[in-house]
């Protein structure tokens, strides 16, 4: 119950926030979405004014079922990360709600000003996204990093070069083989 509440709230919010998102869904007013998140099924219908309300549903119309690439990914590439989501129901409904996600924007920003006023929420607006982004250039690093180490320290994979080399020489062999094969067929045909 709490769990469907917040994410009510938040994904009203977002809705409210993003100007058109609303309004694009109101033509699917009274059809319901299903988030099965693998532990919990968070259900909701779609209200008149576009907005979202927990509802109990025993057959949605569109089911959304998160993947582990899309848990993994979205603190850090946001709604990007929606399209690796499993998503099945009416055609129609599943479009719009891939548009309505898709521009979705939560403007922290405007959410911070009433708190701390407009300075501060602009610097701390921009203090969270430098961190994101700083979290993000870290996890790639190390993501480097750990390749860098299995492939040259541990040398448990193949570098792409050595790949490569590998290639050219099995093919080098390849073409002497069918060269040997058709050398051989001539001196056969000759000494008959």
């Amino acid at each position: 119950m709490i769990a469907e509440g917040l994410l009510e709230r938040s994904l009203n919010h977002l809705l409210r926030q993003t100007p058109g998102a609303a309004e694009a869904l109101v033509r699917h007013a009274g059809m319901s979405v299903r988030f099965d998140l693998a532990l919990k099924q968070l259900d909701f219908r779609i209200a008149t004014d576009g907005c979202l309300s927990e509802a109990v549903i025993d057959a949605p119309d569109a089911l959304i079922r998160p993947t582990p690439a899309l848990v993994a990914r979205l603190p850090f590439f946001g709604r990007e990360t929606l399209r690796l989501a499993d998503y099945s129901g009416d055609p129609a409904l599943l479009a719009t709600l891939d548009r309505v996600f898709r521009q979705l924007e939560w403007d922290a920003e405007a959410d911070l000003a009433p708190l701390v006023g407009d300075v501060a929420a602009h610097r701390l607006h921009r203090l969270g996204q430098d961190v994101l982004a700083g979290v993000a250039r870290a996890i790639s690093a190390v993501g480097r990093n750990a390749s860098e180490y299995v492939v040259e320290e541990a040398e448990l994979m193949a570098r792409p070069v050595d790949v490569a080399r590998f290639g050219h020489a099995v093919d080098t062999l390849a073409d002497d083989l069918a060269r040997l094969e058709a050398r051989l067929q001539r001196l056969e045909a000759g000494a008959a």
